[in-house]
């Protein structure tokens, strides 16, 4: 009798003895979604049915803080693949402007200048498939509208256009006329 109390004792002590232990610790790892800039040569991305076009309203107000949208759409009825995409969305797009000078009818080819934009580190690229009827749209701002002063009744104006920053989706947008109004004619004081 004194073996059959004896075994439960025994059987318990072996079981709360195999329960105490600590957990291995887990190597830490750093975590990173897309691919470093500069590791991987892209293949060429077909642009046949691709087009790149503003979708904001092409009159600002001098003095606000302005963002013009653009939109990358797929006009095809087939998936298209962009693996070189910048992982922020702005990076992708590089704005060039020209001021409209008393005379002009069109921008001067050589006349463009290229607004700088720090791009967001770490610069990584992700994939992304833009299917049929689908589109990504990118948010550039205008940092000099907001600096910029105009005089009541009158107004400037600016050709705008849009190249995406891809090697291997060499495309840019059609020129776009931006008219910048004074906020007097907004309305505001």
């Amino acid at each position: 009798m004194k073996k059959t109390m004896l075994l439960p004792g025994v059987l318990g002590l072996l079981l709360f003895a195999g329960c105490s232990s600590t957990p291995p610790e887990m190597p830490k790892m750093k975590m990173t979604m897309g691919v470093p800039d500069g590791t991987i040569e892209y293949k060429p991305v077909s642009s046949k049915n691709l087009s790149l076009k503003m979708l904001s309203k092409p009159t600002v107000y001098a003095g606000d803080k302005t963002a013009l949208i653009f939109a990358l759409s797929n006009d095809g009825e087939r998936s298209v693949s962009i693996p070189e995409w910048y992982t922020w969305e702005q990076d992708n797009l590089r704005l060039f402007v020209q001021p409209w000078l008393t005379g002009m009818t069109e921008p001067h080819p050589e006349g463009w200048t290229e607004l700088s934009f720090d791009m967001k580190q770490p610069v990584m690229h992700y994939p992304i498939t833009l299917f049929p009827g689908n589109k990504v749209m990118i948010t550039k701002y205008l940092p000099f509208i907001e600096k910029l002063r105009v005089s009541p009744g009158k107004a400037r104006r600016y050709f705008i256009k849009a190249k995406l920053n891809l090697k291997s989706l060499p495309m840019e947008s059609e020129v776009i006329t931006l008219q910048v109004l004074s906020k007097k004619q907004s309305g505001e004081k």
